[in-house]
């Protein structure tokens, strides 16, 4: 069964150098199909790269080692659930009917 994802284009509102809890939390949504850790220029920092199920990647800000370390064992257990109970066959968007969501 192949979905089209494309309609997530316009729910992903960082691309590249995103917060780490950012990218958690696409994980936690069963967003997230695959994670790797990508070295960055200054020494002891690296980055997390994240594949989502539309095929589209998400990069996070420079961190130290230690906090992507922690950040990609917390995605990957996101992903193990994700796969587990196949949360991409279950995406549904539910709009605010608060109003909150449209305030400038």
């Amino acid at each position: 069964m192949t979905n089209d994802y494309s309609f997530l284009e316009q729910y992903i509102i960082c691309r590249e150098d995103c917060p780490l809890r950012f990218i958690e939390a696409l994980a936690m949504n069963g967003l997230v199909k695959e994670a790797r850790v990508i070295d960055c220029e200054k020494k002891g920092f690296k980055k997390v790269e994240v594949i989502l199920i539309n095929n589209s990647k998400v990069t996070s800000q420079c961190r130290f080692e230690p906090e992507i370390i922690q950040s990609m064992k917390i995605i990957n257990v996101y992903i193990g659930f994700s796969k587990k109970n196949k949360a991409f066959e279950k995406i549904e968007i539910v709009e605010s009917k608060t109003g909150l969501d449209h305030a400038k």
